[in-house]
């Protein structure tokens, strides 16, 4: 099954040579500055296609012949070069509409913004490379590179997370960008759609990582992030049968299950701040600290685009590493979240309560076979300062939608009076029409007597 996409990577690099050495530094100092580097490359789109096939929505994970094997938060930050480790990247459905989005066009109704109008602004930026430029530069990049949708529109949300372009570079986009890929790749193959978004970029040079055969060269000199070091993706290489893969038929040794960092990426912060035990994750989320919970609390529940855990399943699996299970919460505003997020903290329940459950999958390695998948029982906690925030905004957002109300219930009601005016001026002109008509009549009248004289 082919694919469209408003994917364009060339499009995104055709802005970056425009850019000025200052405004490469601002795009660094928001810690995006390694997607500068990324080659032109070339979709290979016949083998993508192929790739996306063995997309396991169940399982989250590449199902082929010798075993299972997901892309991971290492994985991500390795080839793209972004942080996969901060604070949480979250779309909130009610947060209120806010100036900076109504600057770019967005609405209430319409809470999105059109690549092209970002193109045009780029343009009229010039050489400024202050922190309007830097939020005009980002949105692009969203939504030509990171985040791109099939409409081919960037949601105006983002600009929450861009108001404080110092503040920038402490969110796990990273993270964000691999829950976006996976909900694209679930999308695509749930709903059997030929339009899919998601970083395409990430996922072919994912595929050049682990699977050893039908790549292009590799350059000699080390480079970062790894979406550098491969040769591009030139037009020869999509047509050329020496690269075609066969994903039916790999075998075991085919397939690389887990990316190594060299001894010069592990001195890089956002490469030495991963886990090791986060290696071999198959979702995005961080985890910082583990916390107990001895006691029943309310707290509210919401799934994270998965399926429910059957309760005896449940109950049934061996924790792993011989270690009690964990359950994994967040305290960040989980809810209604359009896409990217992360897992903060794993706690140890120990009381029953009546909650909602979703999954996550983590990757164990199998002795002989490779990667396979496990579930796990997620539940997200919003803590009471969030929720009493999360009020407010509503609050606000429920007075806003009253004054366009009101003001389209003063629309109408004028609308109306204007109505009724011209409704009476349509009576008076019939009334006017015939006493005209009256008056035509007895002149005939009269006329005709005249004439008889």
């Amino acid at each position: 099954m082919s694919f469209n996409t408003k994917f364009s990577l060339r499009s995104f690099l055709k802005q970056v040579t425009k850019l000025t050495d200052n405004q490469k530094e601002s795009i660094e100092r928001a810690g995006f500055g390694n997607l500068l580097r990324i080659p032109d490359h070339v979709l290979r789109r016949s083998q993508l296609d192929q790739l996306m096939e063995k997309w396991s929505c169940e399982k989250q994970a590449f199902i082929f012949p010798p075993g299972e094997i997901t892309i991971t938060l290492l994985d991500v930050a390795l080839i793209l070069g972004l942080r996969v480790i901060g604070q949480p990247v979250v779309l909130e459905l009610l947060a209120p509409l806010t100036s900076l989005e109504k600057e770019f066009g967005a609405s209430v109704v319409n809470r999105t913004i059109g690549v092209e109008l970002l193109k045009e602004r780029l343009e009229s930026v010039g050489d400024r490379d202050d922190e309007s430029f830097v939020r005009v530069f980002l949105l692009y990049c969203f939504g030509t590179l990171l985040f791109p949708s099939a409409n081919g529109k960037v949601d105006s949300r983002y600009l929450h997370l861009l108001q404080d372009v110092d503040n920038v570079s402490s969110f796990a986009w990273g993270a964000a960008v691999l829950e976006d890929l996976n909900n694209c790749l679930r999308q695509r193959k749930s709903k059997k759609t030929n339009n899919i978004g998601g970083c395409l970029i990430l996922l072919q040079i994912w595929c050049y990582e682990h699977i050893i055969t039908g790549r292009p060269k590799l350059l000699d000199y080390p480079t970062f992030p790894r979406v550098c070091r491969w040769e591009s993706s030139a037009r020869q290489y999509a047509k050329s049968s020496q690269f075609n893969i066969n994903f039916e038929e790999l075998e075991h040794t085919q397939i690389l299950w887990k990316l190594e960092p060299t001894s010069e990426e592990m001195e890089i912060d956002m490469i030495r701040e991963i886990p090791q035990e986060w290696h071999l994750r198959s979702g995005p989320g961080t985890i910082e600290q583990p916390i107990e919970v001895e006691n029943q609390s309310a707290i509210r529940m919401g799934t994270k685009h998965n399926e429910e855990v059957d309760e005896e399943e449940e109950e049934e699996e061996e924790p792993m590493s011989g270690e009690e299970s964990a359950i994994y919460v967040t305290s960040d505003e989980w809810h209604l979240r359009s896409g990217p997020g992360t897992i903060k903290q794993p706690i140890e329940v120990q009381s029953q309560s009546a909650i909602r459950m979703g999954t996550k999958r983590n990757e164990e390695v199998g002795e002989e076979e490779g990667p396979v998948s496990r579930e796990e029982s997620i539940l997200f906690v919003l803590s009471d300062g969030e929720e009493s925030k999360e009020i407010e905004d509503l609050k606000k957002e429920i007075l806003e939608l009253k004054t366009i109300i009101e003001e389209k219930k003063e629309n109408e009601a004028k609308i109306q009076a204007e109505n009724e005016e011209l409704k009476k001026r349509v009576q008076d002109d019939e009334y006017m029409l015939m006493k005209m008509e009256k008056h035509i009549s007895e002149l005939g009248i009269l006329l005709s007597k005249l004439s008889m004289q």
